[in-house]
C-alpha cells in the first residue's frame, strides 16, 4: 500500500513540473511577441515624425528655389539655400525641364519636383 501512495505523488509531480514549464513557455512567447509589436510601434511613430521633416525640408527647397529664379529684388540670385537646425538636410538638383527637391531625415527620403516646362513657355 505504500509503494502505490508514493508512486501517484511522483507522477503528479512530474505533471505539475510540465504544467509550469509549458505556462512559462507560453508567457516567454506572448512577452516576446508584445515587445516585438511596440518596437514597431516606435519605429513607426519614428518614421512618420522623420518622413513630416523630410516633406517640410523639401517644400522648403521649391520655395527658395522660386524664389531664387523668379524673384525681382537684385540679390534674390544670390539667397543662401535653407539649413536646419534639426538634422535635416536639404538637396535641390535642377535639371533642363525639372527642379527636384530632396528632403531627408533619419531614415525617411521626400522629394518635390518642379516642372519648368509651364515656366519656359510663358
Amino acid at each position: 500500500m505504500y509503494e502505490n501512495t508514493n508512486k501517484k505523488n511522483r507522477e503528479t509531480g512530474q505533471a505539475m513540473l510540465i504544467l509550469i514549464m509549458v505556462l512559462g513557455a507560453t508567457m516567454l512567447g506572448v512577452t516576446t511577441i508584445a515587445g516585438y509589436v511596440s518596437l514597431q510601434k516606435i519605429r513607426t511613430a519614428t518614421d512618420i515624425v522623420d518622413s513630416t521633416k523630410s516633406i517640410y525640408a523639401a517644400d522648403a527647397g521649391v520655395e527658395w528655389w522660386l524664389y531664387k529664379s523668379f524673384s525681382s529684388q537684385q540679390n534674390a540670385s544670390d539667397a543662401q539655400q535653407p539649413t536646419f537646425s534639426n538634422d535635416t538636410v536639404l538637396e535641390v538638383q535642377e535639371f533642363p525641364e525639372l527642379v527636384k527637391s530632396i528632403g531627408h531625415a533619419g531614415r525617411s527620403y521626400r522629394a518635390f519636383g518642379v516642372f519648368l516646362t509651364e515656366f519656359l513657355e510663358e
